[in-house]
């Protein structure tokens, strides 16, 4: 019995034995998570769709996530602008209503004036 083993992309080891059928996959994989459901603004576009977030490595067996072998440090990421910022630098204000709205020329919806950018359809304001 020859044992064989291959290095697949991402971490994953493939394990099989020459002669016999069986195999094992495993290898350590990331997951994102969210950490916060309260949304933030984002400093770069203005959004409110920046959440902490966190990115946890796991162990796995046959790509089953299985023991979190890691766990990340949290940043914030916005939805808008898909841009990843440290925590630490942002700054972590939540969304305020001034009470002032304007309404979008696209989406014709109403937002607060503060905003930049349109929450709903991302058209500037």
């Amino acid at each position: 019995m020859q044992l064989v083993r291959a290095r697949a992309n991402r971490g994953c080891l493939f394990y099989a034995f020459a002669k016999d059928t069986m195999f094992l996959i495993a290898g350590v994989q990331p997951k994102t998570r969210r950490v916060d459901q309260n949304p933030k603004r984002c400093p770069t576009c203005g959004l409110a769709q920046a959440y902490t977030t966190r990115v946890d490595h796991y162990l796995s067996l046959f790509f089953i996530p299985l023991i979190r072998v890691r766990q990340g440090e949290p940043f914030l990421l916005c939805e808008g602008c898909r841009r990843p910022m440290d925590v630490s630098q942002a700054p972590l204000q939540t969304v305020r209503e001034t009470g002032e709205s304007t309404v979008c020329v696209a989406c014709r919806r109403s937002f607060d004036r503060s905003f930049k950018y349109c929450p709903h359809c991302g058209q500037r304001a």
